[in-house]
């Protein structure tokens, strides 16, 4: 073996062999080290007998002694030492063999190492057949769920509390008698009116859920979006009941059942050359206020309500009639009067509004929760959760005028001059 081969291997294990007393970070590499210089030496073909039994000797001592050191956590240089380390023991044999044949080889003596990897994400813990990577993963607590419209209608109409389940009024009807101014000594004209009862029951909706007593105690968290999820459901259910019911069985008596139909006023019809849906929302208003109500809101579909918007001249540029403005939020408001845009079923319409101060909402009981046990819950781990209200809507026949109800494809064919 050459001096400088025989030098530099002898400094190396020398160099491991302190750095392993010394328990030092840096013993298994330089262990490693010494390792390859060995197996460049032997593969060389370079090294006497005597000369291999001594460096085999050093190795042996170098293998026990890095066996002795305490472990560490740093197992993933462990590789290449280990698999070094075994293959010499499983080339014994043939290593003896070398040595007794005065060093001389009469093939190459190969090791059978695996290649170090760069130890990463990708090849431990998201690599495929890995059990999960939840080691990973950190909830964010965000849920997502599922978009239900915006609901509009009860923040725009009247409503109340009742205590029983009839909601009862009084009408004013059959006015008699005509006021005049008269003279001295006249006789005076006498006047009356009849009064009389109304009333409407409140409906009730009512939803429930099974969810079991291990989803209740894992996933406590979850327990208040299936609450809301239901909730949400149960409100859209009952605004289209607001607004569309058909007043049959259990259904309420919705705004179109009440509302009266699109006629324009008396000056308006057949009196507007190429009417457009913004005229049909200058006539609503003249149709209420002829019925001395007070516009303060329409419901129109918001599909209508954005072609409405996308107006545009014949050189292609958006315009929007006087009095028409738009806020920073996108809501639209007509001569004063707000446009609402709902994505609920109006029953038909395009559109249905007014004085919608006219319309009046009574809960006998607002939306009420309870969880609990129901039949078979009990030997089945379950809870049931119960959501249930009672509702009431109704409008007076003397307010029915200042409510209106179309399309506005028949509307403008109303006011389309003739």
């Amino acid at each position: 073996m050459e001096n400088e081969l025989k030098t530099e291997l002898d400094l190396l294990i020398k160099s491991a062999g302190e750095a392993i007393k010394k328990d030092a970070s840096d013993a298994i590499a330089k262990a490693n080290e010494a390792f390859a210089k060995a197996q460049e030496i032997l593969l060389s073909e370079k090294a006497k007998k005597d000369q291999m039994e001594v460096m085999q000797k050093q190795l042996d001592t170098l293998a026990i002694d890095l066996k002795k050191m305490p472990t560490r956590s740093e197992v993933k240089a462990k590789n290449w030492i280990v698999e070094l380390e075994e293959q010499f023991k499983e080339k014994g044999a043939e290593i003896k063999a070398i040595i007794d044949n005065g060093g001389r080889q009469e093939g190459p003596l190969f090791f059978d190492l695996k290649a170090a990897v760069t130890i990463g994400d990708f090849n431990t813990i998201e690599a495929v057949g890995s059990a999960s990577q939840y080691s990973l993963t950190e909830n964010t607590g965000i849920i997502s769920s599922i978009r239900k419209r915006v609901l509009t209608y009860l923040q725009n109409v009247s409503t109340g509390t009742i205590s029983k389940p009839y909601a009862m009024w009084i009408e004013e009807l059959d006015e008699q008698g005509t006021p005049i101014f008269i003279g001295e000594g006249d006789t005076k004209t006498q006047l009356s009116v009849r009064y009389e009862e109304r009333n409407a029951v409140a409906k009730k909706i009512a939803v429930y859920g099974k969810v079991t007593t291990e989803f209740l105690e894992d996933l406590p968290q979850l327990v208040s979006y299936i609450q809301t999820n239901m909730m949400k459901r149960a409100d859209i259910v009952t605004e289209n009941q607001l607004f569309s019911g058909d007043n049959t069985g259990d259904n309420l008596k919705g705004l179109t059942e009440y509302a009266s139909a699109f006629t324009g006023g008396t000056t308006l019809p057949g009196a507007v050359d190429n009417a457009t849906s913004w005229d049909v929302i200058n006539a609503i208003i003249a149709q209420v206020k002829e019925a001395n109500g007070i516009v303060n809101a329409i419901f129109v579909k918001n599909g209508v309500i954005h072609e409405m918007l996308s107006t545009k001249a014949t050189d292609n540029h958006y315009i929007l009639p006087q009095g028409v403005l738009v806020d920073a939020q996108g809501n639209v408001s007509a001569w004063g009067v707000r446009l609402i845009g709902t994505n609920a079923s109006l029953g038909g319409n395009d559109f249905i509004g007014g004085d919608l101060s006219a319309v009046n909402v009574r809960f006998r009981q607002g939306m009420r929760l309870q969880i609990g046990l129901d039949g078979n819950d009990f030997i089945n781990n379950r809870k049931t959760i119960l959501m249930e209200q009672r509702l009431v809507q109704f409008v007076s026949a003397n307010d029915t005028p200042v409510l209106v109800k179309g399309t506005m494809a028949a509307a403008k064919a109303i006011l389309e001059t003739t």
